[in-house]
């Protein structure tokens, strides 16, 4: 049987995308199994008519992905929902990843937005991002953007996981420009104020496959701050 980690993120369009393809590769140079698993996607891709995650998975990462809830508009899930006439079921998203981590070593499940995104609107409130997580009993992995707003969103992001009794793994930080004065002391201060690692740093690249599977093998090389993704495959 697999393990499966939940990747989310401080705010939508912060590269939660790109990190779980970067696992993703780290895994395989492992010699291990891993399937990327996006249980609702809202929006297309530039292309027009695929939608957007998967088409990145797929076509110019080429990684497997599976997905369940696929919605044409940009939206939240729970608007995207209501806009499609689509029934969301948390027991069935349960259901595909018990059977992705009996073929797999590691499953990485890809959110919408951040933990506060409502998924499911019902009579009586909201089934939100945070809840999913909870019923699937997976730990997270937080990304953020390295620019100006980085020390509020992350800080928000982790006491908000901590306040529900999420795990947290650690922290990724994208983008990071290592000429930009902000940028640079934006991860200094991320490490000062949080109590939860900083797993690593991603650069502004070109996002091709080639670059990402290069960083993901320097950052196995390095040794820092991967042992917890070692453990999952153990």
């Amino acid at each position: 049987m697999g393990r499966a980690v939940f990747i989310t993120g401080t705010g939508t369009d912060i590269g939660k995308t790109v990190v779980t393809s970067f696992l993703t590769f780290a895994v395989e140079q492992m010699e291990k199994k891993a399937i990327i698993y996006k249980p609702i996607q809202t929006g297309l891709a530039e292309d027009g008519c695929s939608f957007a995650e998967r088409y990145w998975y797929e076509t110019k990462m080429g990684q497997k992905a599976a997905s369940l809830y696929c919605m044409e508009p940009a939206v939240s899930p729970h608007f995207a929902a209501r806009l499609t006439n689509t029934s969301i079921d948390p027991e069935t998203i349960q259901a595909e990843l018990a059977k992705l981590t009996a073929q797999y070593d590691v499953v990485f499940v890809e959110g919408a937005g951040g933990l506060a995104v409502p998924l499911i609107e019902t009579e009586d409130g909201f089934y939100m991002t945070k809840d999913l997580i909870h019923d699937c009993g997976l730990p997270i992995v937080i990304v953020s953007l390295a620019g100006l707003g980085a020390i509020h969103h992350a800080i928000t992001t982790v006491l908000y996981a901590k306040h529900h009794a999420l795990p947290i793994i650690g922290l990724f930080v994208n983008q990071l420009d290592s000429q930009n004065d902000i940028h640079v002391d934006n991860v200094r201060t991320l490490q000062r104020l949080l109590d939860v690692p900083l797993l690593t740093t991603l650069p502004v690249v070109d996002l091709s496959r080639q670059s990402l599977q290069a960083l993901a093998k320097a950052w196995l090389e390095e040794g820092e701050q991967t042992e917890w993704l070692r453990g999952l495959v153990e």
